[in-house]
């Protein structure tokens, strides 16, 4: 090989030599307000258009209509101005109209002094890579044991559904896509779905978010919510991934009434047996259940067994005189029996009024005075 003559390939010239060798990249300049002053074979190819047609054109012709709409090439030329270079993915328009999935990469180009002198701008078609990549997320989206929906962000329309979604809310696929999850009434409430949104738009990442949907049958679930934005064909779209609670949650509730008992010691007698620590949700639950029995057994006296409860806070001591009033408003009198030093000194410390709350030693004393109560309402009947 001879070897090259002196001054005969400048360093301007190799560069544009290898710059028009790059015939699977888009490499062209633009001037301070984004008008194309440059343009290689790889932009041409990619692009559609010959120089000459596109030479002084703004690049803004290769957006959508929607991302022009928004402003988003003007933004593109502000933060690569601003912070040195702008990088993206998504999709752009070639001369016919069609659409490709382009790698993007604007640098600012300034001088000495920090004066903006235009922008390189490179793009890259991944519309083959973006394929392969749908393609393997549709397997994995078809797979997953677990319900997965793909929807638009605004109007929560159904894009794509897999299976185990289908079989939790009873719809067939072609029932679910292409309508709205909010017309179909699928979420029990819409507002669930907005703080959802909301969140995310907002950077923060919503991972089990307890909600409630509706299936076919009207049938209520449990459900936890993990969810991403994520770009789809295009789109802006929510992408979630829900866990079926309702079992547990059922599960949990039986549990939770295991763990407080309301039992019927005999015709218009209930004793309430707690053992172990009572905090504010076991308070509100036993308050819950106890007028609900209270009410259904038409109960005229009501035994609290605190034996077996070593101590509780002045907010749960609270929730427990208020469900005693609230029983008392139903006509039931209530006996608080097994009350220790500790927890007289906490009612006492809430103000409770002693005068109006019936109290004994042990359980056994609780039972023989509400007996008696009930034998003196019989005898005025």
């Amino acid at each position: 090989m001879e070897p090259l003559p002196d001054g005969s390939w400048k360093s301007e010239h190799l560069l544009q030599l290898l710059v028009e060798s790059l015939k699977d990249y888009a490499i062209f300049l633009l001037d301070p307000e984004g008008r194309i002053v440059s343009w290689n074979q790889g932009a041409e190819r990619i692009k559609g258009y010959t120089f000459d047609e596109i030479r002084g054109r703004h690049f803004s012709v290769f957006y959508s209509p929607e991302d022009i709409e928004r402003g988003k090439p003007d933004y593109e030329l502000k933060v690569a101005s601003e912070e040195g270079r702008f990088e993206d993915e998504g999709w752009r328009l070639r001369k016919d109209g069609s659409r490709f999935w382009a790698y993007v990469l604007i640098t600012a180009l300034k001088d000495e002094k920090g004066i903006l002198l235009g922008f390189g701008k490179v793009t890259r078609d991944l519309t083959q890579r973006k394929w392969a990549m749908e393609a393997a997320f549709g397997k994995l989206f078809r797979a997953s044991p677990n319900p997965i929906l793909l929807s638009t962000l605004d109007d929560g329309g159904f894009i794509e559904v897999n299976e185990a979604l289908c079989d939790l809310l009873g719809y067939r696929q072609d029932e679910l896509i292409g309508q709205s999850s909010i017309t179909l009434g699928v979420w029990m409430y819409a507002e669930e779905r907005t703080h959802i949104v909301a969140e995310l738009r907002a950077g923060r990442p919503v991972r089990g978010e307890p909600c409630e949907f509706r299936t076919k049958s009207g049938e209520r679930r449990a459900v936890e919510v993990s969810a991403d934005i994520i770009e789809f064909r295009g789109n802006t779209c929510l992408f979630a991934t829900l866990l079926d609670t309702t079992e547990s949650r059922r599960l949990e509730a039986v549990v939770q009434e295991m763990s407080t008992p309301v039992l019927q010691a005999q015709e218009g007698l209930l004793v309430v047996p707690l053992i172990g620590r009572v905090d504010g949700p076991r308070a509100t639950q036993l308050r819950n259940q106890l007028l609900n029995v209270v009410h259904t057994q038409r109960a005229r006296a009501v035994v609290i067994d605190l034996t077996g409860v070593p101590h509780i806070e002045k907010e749960t001591a609270d929730g427990l005189i208020r469900a005693v009033e609230a029983v008392r408003l139903l006509g039931a009198n209530v006996i608080l029996a097994g009350i220790s030093a500790v927890i007289a000194d906490t009612l006492v410390g809430i103000g409770a009024r002693f005068s109006r709350i019936k109290t004994t030693a042990d359980l056994q004393s609780a039972l023989e005075e509400a007996k008696n109560l009930l034998s003196e309402e019989g005898s005025f009947t």
